[in-house]
């Protein structure tokens, strides 16, 4: 059974979710519920629960302040927020479940069913890249599960996305590739359009890791990695011109 615990300074928010599980997921034990980060740490501590539903903001800190009293977190965390724009888009790119007030019941379900058991190691790098990601204000890592499980990757070091039917691969400056089981129009949506461009329905890629722009074919990006991605025709003018701007041609 898994154990859940309920972090909210609002005591109606901390109901309202007890109740939405009681309801919803009789696999789910709530093993505790705290409505402070003090109160918190040590509930955490106590209990040991292989999950937490954690608000942002409370009185005496926020959310990532208790994450921060974790050297090695070995539980998830499902956070339940009206947080801001930026930490919404920090939670994507982290991997991160989150739900926004109000609660949906589906969607606390839905969540709940995803909480599965990473390595401490895992959470505690997936968890300190969110938190290092949202008070800096800069989004420079993502994290993906991939086919060999969690990877961290830096934004500067991706060359470029290709789809494979409903895969992403990712392919680094270092020669390394990551298949994710997520359609490359994801990432497309997440990815900043100022770093990435798309040349073509299959390839995504890094506009800082473009080499030179080739005639052959109908036209070719060559990139630092030796890769030669074909360009759509009617993507052609745009990228040309995107590139020109960005590089004061």
């Amino acid at each position: 059974m898994k154990r859940i615990a309920i972090i909210d300074d609002e005591q109606d928010a901390r109901q309202m979710l007890r109740s939405m599980i009681m309801s919803l997921c009789p696999d789910v034990d709530i093993c505790g519920e705290a409505d402070n980060v003090h109160s918190a740490f040590m509930m955490i501590r106590q209990s040991r629960p292989h999950a937490i539903l954690l608000d942002i903001s409370m009185e005496d800190g926020s959310g990532f302040d208790l994450l921060d009293k974790f050297e090695n977190p070995d539980f998830q965390v499902i956070f339940t927020t009206a947080f801001d724009e930026f930490a919404l888009r920090a939670f994507r790119y982290h991997a991160q479940d989150y739900l926004l007030k109000p609660i949906n019941p589906v969607e606390l379900s839905q969540a709940l069913d995803r909480i599965t058991t990473h390595s401490p190691l895992e959470a505690s790098t997936q968890l300190s890249d969110l938190i290092n990601s949202v008070r800096s204000g800069q989004l420079k890592k993502i994290t993906l599960t991939s086919l060999e499980g969690l990877v961290f990757l830096n934004l500067d070091e991706i060359v470029r996305l290709e789809s494979d039917g409903s895969y992403t691969i990712f392919y680094m400056i270092n020669q390394d590739r990551h298949i994710v089981s997520r359609p490359m129009r994801e990432f497309e949506e997440l990815l900043p359009s100022r770093e990435f461009f798309k040349l073509h329905q299959s390839h995504l890629v890094q506009l800082s890791f473009v080499k030179r722009v080739l005639r052959e074919d109908g036209g070719l990006a060559l990139m630092e990695d030796g890769s030669k991605v074909p360009i759509a025709r009617r993507r052609k003018d745009e990228f040309l011109e995107t590139i020109r701007e960005r590089f004061k041609i």
